[in-house]
């Protein structure tokens, strides 16, 4: 497979420097999807799909239809990862496989916006579920619209500066990890119903991120010189 050597190019690609997709299981993988003629781009939608789910039966267990807490919470934390896995194999298949295609880089970020907003805003109802935490659930939206906001922000300094700034600290694959974490402490804390509160406190961390992410990088595009 051809392979893009190079940070400056990483970045100019609009890609994050992930160090798994040096990994030799990725590369098998991506090896794998790219001999089956998956394009990156069903990939990319593909994150979507996993996100859409992963927050449906989310938000199935805050509604209580029904949905065992532990299988809702277990079945989440897979779909962040299937969500974090296409991520990594789209770009992989685009750039190391030669798949590249024209419209590549609108499905590389557009379907990252609605993952972002699919796999956040549930974990506001669930922690607003029985009025355990107030204002839950208007964290989850305004960290949703904080998500976007960060990724408009990285696009914009791309176009002043011909480079994408990844920065956190609540970068994408940082949010993604701070939802596991309190999935998996939300499910230790089923048998004494408060697993609202770990999703509750996981969303302050998340807004109080995202606004020093923006910060930062707005920072980072309006420095007078090029990093």
């Amino acid at each position: 497979m051809r392979r893009i050597m190079g940070q400056k190019n990483e970045k100019t690609e609009g890609r994050r420097d992930v160090s798994s997709r040096n990994t030799k299981w990725a590369h098998k993988v991506a090896v794998w999807l790219t001999k089956r003629n998956v394009t990156p781009n069903s990939i990319s939608v593909m994150s979507v799909i996993f996100s859409a789910i992963g927050g449906s039966l989310l938000l199935l267990a805050a509604f209580e239809a029904g949905l065992s807490l532990y299988i809702a919470f277990s079945a989440y934390i897979v779909c962040i990862l299937g969500r974090l896995l296409c991520n990594l194999f789209d770009g992989m298949v685009a750039i190391e496989g030669g798949k590249k295609s024209d419209n590549g880089d609108l499905f590389n970020d557009i379907p990252d916006r609605f993952a972002d907003v699919f796999l956040i805003v549930p974990a506001g109802y669930v922690a607003g579920t029985g009025n355990i935490a107030g204002g839950a659930i208007e964290l989850a939206w305004l960290a949703a619209l904080l998500a976007v906001m960060t990724a408009y922000v990285r696009w914009l300094g791309a176009y002043v500066k011909q480079t994408h700034c990844f920065n956190g600290p609540m970068a994408k694959q940082h949010r993604m990890a701070l939802l596991i974490v309190a999935s998996v402490i939300a499910m230790v804390l089923v048998p004494f119903g408060w697993s609202g509160y770990s999703f509750f406190i996981a969303l302050m961390i998340m807004n109080i991120g995202l606004i020093v992410t923006l910060i930062r990088r707005i920072k980072f595009i309006a420095q007078a010189e090029k990093p």
